[in-house]
């Protein structure tokens, strides 16, 4: 007999369509195979890669955003795996704008990279640090568990990488530095996956778990990057329930402004509009995908609702960059990352600028700005 017919299997069967049309979109994509290769089985030699350059930033140039001078501004980084390095353009305008964030929160890529912001460093180091990982540093495929846990039929499996390899570069980076001890508060959605519970992790909540573990929480995500053990249970990125992580700025209720910056939503916060999908050939794929990403676009509605002119959203990546493997492949192409970490800079400047000019009491909304960068 198969699976009862309720709402979660007829929605994990819409997933399975989704996952279906996706590889066999990204089968016949050589590129993004090949990097999957040189970064989880390098070749000695074959794959010695170049640094991505770290000059990515024209020179520094004060714009500082008086109206929001005196006030006290947050900043929430969607997930967006790869993508979500454009947070650190993102920095960089604001140290422009002559504004520091009196809290920060993310999820996924998001948390990963903007904890870095949180950390006290500059956008520039940011940008030195990020690119000198090389695939080796931060991905750890387990390929010599697989025999015994196919004998073991998958006991003790949770992921393909451990997701050590991330919590020792920033152990390198950082010591034992503890998420109390940011200069910047800091505060990750997780997911407890043993009973079933969202929490936070960060400054005000966990402080005395150290930055490297955190953020190797903010990207688990089985089967890809195994779950953490944390006070005897086991949590993942809870992207996958939320990906703009708001409600660490609702408890605290006192904020002037807060900046969703937005790498793997709709942009705008708006799907697109996919009428007449069931006329179209494969259009049951399409609308599979739509539902899928339905609660996250609702969730971040809701927050939009809920803050009102208090939030402006910056889609500072084109979403459609998050898209099946290429989600993954931009984590594991860094080649691409000073091109977002561009993106993620100009598009948060243009938000700046315009919010600037806009009269108070108007500043709700997303704000388009630039091209994102194109799929090479």
């Amino acid at each position: 007999m198969g699976p009862d017919p309720d709402i979660y299997n007829i929605k994990h069967g819409f997933e399975r369509l989704d996952v279906v049309g996706q590889r066999l979109r990204n089968s016949v994509d050589l590129e993004l195979l090949r990097h999957a290769r040189r970064a989880l089985l390098p070749l000695p030699l074959i794959d010695r890669g170049r640094r991505p350059s770290s000059d990515v930033f024209p020179p520094f140039r004060e714009r500082p955003a008086r109206a929001m001078m005196g006030k006290r501004v947050a900043v929430v980084a969607s997930g967006g795996g790869g993508a979500a390095v454009a947070a650190i353009g993102a920095a960089r305008a604001f140290e422009e704008a002559g504004l520091e964030p009196e809290l920060i929160c993310g999820c996924s890529g998001g948390g990963l990279f903007s904890s870095l912001w949180a950390a006290g460093l500059s956008a520039q180091e940011m940008v030195d640090f990020v690119l000198s990982w090389e695939p080796e540093r931060y991905l750890d495929p387990q390929w010599l568990r697989f025999p015994r846990l196919v004998l073991t039929a998958l006991r003790g499996f949770s992921g393909v990488m451990k997701g050590e390899a991330v919590e020792h570069l920033f152990e390198d980076r950082f010591g034992d530095l503890a998420v109390g001890e940011l200069p910047i508060p800091f505060a990750t959605i997780v997911y407890n996956a043993d009973l079933g519970l969202i929490e936070y992790l960060g400054t005000h909540t966990t402080p005395e778990v150290p930055l490297g573990r955190v953020v190797r929480i903010t990207v688990a995500l089985p089967p890809f990057i195994e779950a953490v053990d944390v006070r005897g249970h086991l949590y993942v990125d809870g992207g996958v329930v939320e990906l703009l992580p708001i409600q660490p700025v609702l408890d605290d209720g006192a904020f002037d402004h807060v900046f969703g910056l937005n790498f793997m939503l709709p942009e705008r916060l708006t799907p697109d509009d996919i009428s007449g999908w069931h006329r179209k050939p494969m259009g049951i794929v399409l609308a599979s995908r739509e539902l899928q990403q339905a609660y996250h676009v609702e969730f971040a509605r809701r927050a939009q609702r809920e803050l009102g002119d208090v939030l402006t959203i910056i889609d500072a990546a084109d979403p459609r960059l998050c898209r099946g493997g290429w989600l993954m492949d931009l984590f594991i192409d860094r080649s691409r990352w000073p091109e977002l970490i561009r993106t993620g800079y100009e598009r948060t400047t243009a938000a700046l600028k315009r919010l600037r000019r806009r009269p108070s009491g108007s500043t709700n909304g997303s704000i388009p700005s630039s091209p994102a960068p194109t799929r090479h």
